[in-house]
């Protein structure tokens, strides 16, 4: 197999693997590197429609990635009254298979004394945290999740800054998360968090 057929192969694969991002942006790089690939690889072997058409694709993902990073979005936070909120409801058993993959253990219980925020981008809920008191300076999140589409950390990292803030969250208190699953300790690093210690074998993070 010669340089030639695998450069084509390892463009395919590329392309391949954007069309199954579920986040546009990281769908619009990935495209963009597989479109550009197989643009070089249509000039290579002289096949210029190839190239013409990969290459048209390759700029379509350049402008709308700096149409993206220069769109301004507007995040808000939205206080719900989880006992009486039927979209919550709605919003956690529409999305309950892929939330058991970063909380596995959480339940949703509406007589639970949460404090309920859905995170808004662009008035859209992308996102819910669930958190309660445990003393007097600690706050345990009992879910912090975002949509898959809006998975870029933009969220947490608005939640966790500027809006506890506008909530008035004293920036004294802890937030403090047990036993996360291993995809989710990625996202708390971002936001924060590090692992204390231990309590009866369960990792503790907090931030």
């Amino acid at each position: 197999m010669g340089f030639l057929e695998i450069f084509g192969y390892v463009a395919s694969v590329v392309t391949a693997i954007s069309l199954m991002m579920k986040n546009i942006h990281r769908l619009r790089w990935w495209n963009f590197f597989g479109a550009a690939a197989f643009s070089v690889y249509g000039a290579m072997i002289g096949a210029w429609p190839v190239f013409v058409l990969n290459g048209f694709v390759a700029f379509v993902d350049i402008y709308y990635l700096i149409a993206m990073n220069h769109h301004k979005e507007y995040f808000d936070l939205l206080e719900i009254d989880i006992k009486n909120s039927i979209f919550t409801h709605q919003f956690l058993n529409f999305y309950k298979e892929d939330i058991s993959k970063y909380f596995p253990a959480f339940t949703y219980d509406r007589d639970s004394e949460y404090k309920a925020y859905f995170c808004l981008r662009d008035c859209r809920p992308v996102g819910l945290v669930l958190f309660s008191p445990i003393s007097n300076n600690e706050l345990l999140v009992e879910l912090d999740y975002t949509i898959p589409e809006y998975r870029d950390m933009k969220t947490g990292k608005y939640f966790y800054h500027e809006g506890l803030k506008r909530i008035g969250v004293d920036d004294k208190k802890q937030f403090v998360i047990k036993d996360p699953t291993e995809i989710h300790r990625r996202y708390l690093n971002a936001m924060g968090f590090k692992k204390t210690g231990d309590e009866n074998g369960v990792p503790i993070y907090k931030r």
